[in-house]
């Protein structure tokens, strides 16, 4: 059975209308932005308003990650797979009997003090501080991003953030019954290139050997 949205549980969170001091641009930061998994701790909603009299309505989701890792793209800027673990599994022998661990390279992963490092910034952590909470981290959604999503605490969610800031590029939530994207808003359709992996739980703690002669870990669960 289908499920309507209703956007009451975000409606009753007070908005805060906020001054910013200048123009307002969050696309100006860089770096290539953050790819994790958390839990839904608490919300805010903000008003902002910059020296041009220009208004900006976000959300702000406080997220306890629960796994991250830095975005990676290639030489012509496409988005591709980060690594997910400085090691993986190849066959060995015959039939592929065996397998055996060799470094894959430097692991993409991130700590949750690494995450909050990387994508904190002073003057917008300064609108939010009263909200924070103990291994959070803020990350800002404008509110069109979650017109058609419905989220509440406790919920799981994947997002990407939009360089190394908190601005939020696209997010998905989880089922965590069936380990599956239930709902998504973003910039991409959930699935697109190597997004089958990216945004979709494995069903399978391990891969089924391939006929190629290796398989990998599922680092992702990790």
């Amino acid at each position: 059975m289908s499920r309507l949205y209703d956007n009451q549980p975000l409606q009753s969170v007070p908005v805060e209308n906020q001054t910013w001091k200048g123009e307002w641009n969050p696309e100006v930061h860089s770096g290539p932005g953050v790819l994790l998994d958390g839990v839904l701790h608490g919300r805010s909603r903000h008003v902002i308003t910059d020296t041009n009299q220009k208004k900006s309505r976000y959300v702000v989701l406080h997220v306890k990650p629960t796994v991250a890792h830095r975005r990676k793209f290639d030489s012509r800027g496409i988005e591709i797979e980060p690594n997910f673990s400085d090691t993986q599994k190849v066959s060995k022998g015959h039939l592929m009997s065996s397998y055996k661990t060799e470094a894959k390279g430097k692991s993409d992963r991130l700590s949750t003090p690494e995450v909050i490092s990387t994508v904190s910034k002073q003057d917008l952590s300064s609108l939010t501080s009263k909200h924070n909470r103990d291994g959070c981290v803020a990350l800002w959604a404008r509110e069109e991003q979650l017109d058609k999503i419905e989220l509440e605490n406790g919920d799981t969610i994947r997002l990407k953030t939009t360089a190394d800031c908190p601005f939020i590029f696209s997010i998905a939530k989880l089922d965590t019954v069936t380990s599956q994207v239930s709902n998504y808003a973003g910039g991409e359709t959930v699935g697109s290139s190597w997004t089958d992996k990216v945004m979709s739980m494995k069903a399978q703690d391990a891969p089924e050997p391939q006929d190629t002669g290796g398989a990998e870990d599922d680092e992702w669960d990790d």
